[in-house]
């Protein structure tokens, strides 16, 4: 995978629903004969697997940077980021032929931090309740679909070791109740897949570990000339750690700036009025509380109008679990997902800054609303003056759009707002450049029992205005005809610098 003289090139993976990426940069100081790789994260979710499958991309991986990598950034703990570090075959671990140069961490994985530690404890015993709670959901007979909802958001924390971990709490417990189980318990927390993976990365880099955080100032690629790489977040603020959805016209919504109606609005609104057919990317409530599109009309046809289907669904005892009368889902499940959210909030998110023009790369992770608010004052002194997260988000030309394009990972906005958004990015020269990536497994996502909107419709449809039909999602093949609006020649330059592959996009990004 060779870089251009000057500039990145960087790979998406197309393996499911997970996240992994591969930059090359051209070596310079001392090493200008080798490229420089940083692969940013490499996992995916159980069962949304392609095929062109995960064990195929780190083969890719091991080819392309001829087996070593400069630097692994992990953005977060998700078993979508990080459980292809923990995968085998034949009993051995496909990354073991890697060497690695360093692993780059947010400041919240240093166990040296106070804040690191307290947020550690808070995730460690809430995932405990949650392990124990599932256990007494799927000791009652009528509980075992809800024990395998919830079972499903905890393994996006545990990665693959979801039934081994809920196993090892229940005889913990059985053996040694009370505090005896809750100490054994957190020896479990620490053996998971997800901690595993990073355990073993850090040990690869040989404890070459860079701990990243927004108040420091910007880092360098080694051996590439003149780089800085500025760390938005997660922010320090634990407020804004678990400030996690969107606000009024931060939400992209029916009218783009935040529908008029909250709480008990919104239920009702989607209870008149239910997403399903061509109309449902314009519904006012989230997707991911909905019916799946079609899956009552299909089987009864004869439901035409939203009274009749509100009718027949809320008075039927067999379809209550539809209800949202009171709340989405048990308070288990909320507690599950609401540690989800945490978690993507700590991710860490940086911003590569080309040295020739200035073109910034920005990589989210999963970061949710806190961080984003976090980003908008932050500023830095750097050898050429001040940069501001409003200069990097300005001069922005790649976006790898957060957590599959969800709908509390992109906020919406204005180019004049206070609040960092995607009315920020891509102004001035960069916006006839600007590309968004979106690594998404959407049939699967939308096939579940409860769908994920991922990509949600109206994020999507912001992003191909945005960069004017220049949006690469991983399970679709990219466009070859330019959007109406789309100068040709800004076409046909993405056209010539993306390179389409069965495992894989790849564009270049020069810095000239």
């Amino acid at each position: 995978m060779a870089p251009p003289r000057s500039g990145v090139k960087i790979r998406m993976y197309r393996h499911g629903h997970g996240d992994c990426f591969l930059l090359a940069f051209a070596g310079r100081d001392g090493r200008k004969s080798r490229p420089v790789y940083v692969l940013i994260d490499c996992g995916l979710k159980n069962g949304s697997e392609v095929d062109a499958g995960i064990n195929d991309i780190i083969d890719d991986i091991f080819r392309a940077c001829s087996g070593h990598i400069d630097i692994v950034i992990v953005t977060h703990e998700h078993q979508d980021h990080v459980n292809g570090f923990s995968r085998r075959s034949a009993g051995k671990r496909l990354f073991d032929r890697l060497t690695v140069g360093q692993v780059w961490l947010a400041w919240t994985e240093d166990g040296d931090d106070p804040l690191a530690n307290d947020l550690r404890a808070r995730f460690n015993d809430t995932l405990i309740t949650l392990a124990f709670a599932e256990a007494r959901l799927r000791a009652h007979p009528g509980l075992a679909a809800q024990a395998s909802r919830m079972a499903e958001l905890v393994e996006t924390e545990t990665g693959d070791d979801c039934a081994a971990l809920r196993n090892a709490f229940t005889q913990a417990k059985a053996a040694h109740p009370h505090a005896r189980a809750a100490a054994l318990a957190e020896m479990a927390v620490a053996g998971i897949t997800n901690k595993r993976a990073i355990a073993w990365l850090r040990e690869k880099a040989k404890n070459d570990v860079v701990f990243l955080s927004p108040e420091n100032p910007p880092v360098a690629l080694p051996f590439v000339a003149r780089s800085e790489v500025f760390t938005l977040g997660p922010p320090r603020d634990p407020a804004l750690l678990l400030d996690l959805d969107p606000q009024g016209a931060e939400m992209f919504d029916l009218h783009r700036g935040g529908f008029g109606l909250d709480g008990a609005g919104q239920g009702l609104s989607i209870a008149l009025m239910p997403a399903s057919g061509p109309d449902q990317t314009i519904a006012p409530f989230a997707t991911r509380h909905c019916i799946a599109p079609g899956s009552v009309f299909a089987a009864n046809p004869d439901r035409k109008t939203p009274e009749g289907y509100y009718r027949d669904v809320y008075d039927n005892a067999d379809e209550s679990w539809r209800r949202i009368d009171d709340e989405w889902l048990h308070p288990t499940d909320t507690m599950a997902l609401r540690l989800n959210n945490e978690v993507n909030n700590t991710s860490l998110v940086l911003a590569f800054r080309l040295p020739g023009t200035g073109k910034t790369l920005l990589f989210t992770g999963d970061a949710q609303r806190g961080s984003w608010i976090g980003w908008s004052d932050l500023a830095w002194t750097t050898d050429s003056g001040q940069v501001t997260a409003r200069d990097l988000l300005r001069d922005c030309v790649l976006y790898k759009v957060g957590h599959h394009g969800s709908h509390n990972a992109t906020l919406n906005g204005r180019p004049d707002d206070a609040h960092a958004n995607l009315g920020w990015m891509a102004q001035g020269d960069a916006a006839r450049e600007f590309v968004a990536m979106i690594p998404a497994n959407t049939a699967w996502a939308m096939g579940k029992a409860r769908p994920w909107a991922h990509p949600m419709p109206q994020i999507e449809a912001a992003l191909h205005r945005k960069a004017e039909g220049r949006v690469l999602r991983s399970d679709l093949t990219p466009p070859t005809s330019a959007p109406p609006e789309t100068r040709k020649d800004q076409w046909q330059h993405f056209q010539r610098r993306l390179r389409t592959d069965r495992l894989y996009f790849e564009l270049t990004i020069n810095d000239s």
